[in-house]
This record gives structure tokens, C-alpha cells and sequence, in this order.
């Protein structure tokens, strides 16, 4: 007996069809902006502070000091007009800011939370060169974004 010759769908075939079957379009879109966070703010701002999380349409900020914090209350709107603006298919509600969280146990409760902590760009460089041969560049790029949130969102 001979096995036909099949061909399997690729990875690029597969991936957007999942992700579109999976209801996981809004949420990648929402959360690209953890990878694209240094080209979505300028880079001053993008040194003072990082996004934490997104909970129910609110992007929660980490500002570096209070001097910050009051700076990005009174740009809040602009900066919430600038990140939407990225996205594709979806949008933020609001922006929260918080101060980082002291190290003494008895300044805060202590909670497991996830952490945005960016891969080193030479692990990200090495992905891109990897997932390079996929042609479809909106499924490169969700995948991109995947393996970028898997490898930045740690718990503690």
C-alpha cells in the first residue's frame, strides 16, 4: 500500500486561523503594546516608566517616581490617543499609574503578580532570524508577539 503524498499546512497557514477561532485577536492586539512599548512613547518616557499589565480595557503603568507620576497624569490623554492609535483591533480605555512596589515586606502586601520583564534584544533578534522564512507577515508577527509576551510575562 502507498502512503499519498500529503502536504502539511504550514504554521503561517495554521497560526491566524487559530487565533482568529480562538478569540485571541484583541487580546494579542492589546498586548503588543508590551512588545512595541520603546516606538509607541518616546524614549525619555519609555525610561521612566513600563506597562504592567491590562485589565479590562486599563493599561497599568509602573512610573519610576512621583516627580513621573505627576508628569504622566497631565499627559495621560495624550498618551492614551498615542497607543490606541497602534492598535489594530482593539483600544484601551484608560491608563492606571502606579509607584514600584517597596522591597520591605511590611511597606506592601505581598501578592503573585506578573512582571513585564523584556527579553534581551539579542534573544529577540535571534526569534526574528528564526521565524524569518514564514512569508504571511501578519502571522509573523502575531507569532513574534507570542513568543515575546511567553518570554517577558513572569510571575513572582
Amino acid at each position: 500500500m502507498q502512503k499519498k503524498d500529503r502536504k502539511q499546512p504550514a504554521v503561517a497557514q495554521i497560526l491566524p486561523q487559530l487565533i482568529r477561532e480562538s478569540g485571541w485577536e484583541t487580546q494579542l492586539d492589546l498586548h503588543s503594546v508590551f512588545a512595541s512599548w520603546r516606538r509607541i512613547v518616546d524614549s525619555e518616557t519609555a525610561g521612566h516608566c513600563r506597562p504592567l499589565k491590562i485589565r479590562r480595557g486599563v493599561l497599568w503603568l509602573e512610573v519610576e517616581n512621583s516627580a513621573w507620576l505627576q508628569q504622566l497624569r497631565f499627559q495621560k490623554h495624550h498618551l492614551l490617543e498615542t497607543i490606541n492609535a497602534t492598535l489594530k483591533k482593539s483600544s484601551l480605555q484608560d491608563i492606571k499609574l502606579k509607584l514600584p512596589e517597596g522591597k520591605n515586606p511590611a511597606e506592601a502586601v505581598k501578592t503573585r503578580s506578573i512582571r513585564f520583564i523584556p527579553p534581551p534584544p539579542d534573544e529577540v533578534a535571534a526569534f526574528e532570524r528564526q521565524i524569518s522564512f514564514i512569508e504571511d507577515e501578519e502571522c509573523r508577527e502575531a507569532l513574534l508577539r507570542f513568543w515575546y509576551l511567553a518570554h517577558a510575562c513572569r510571575r513572582e
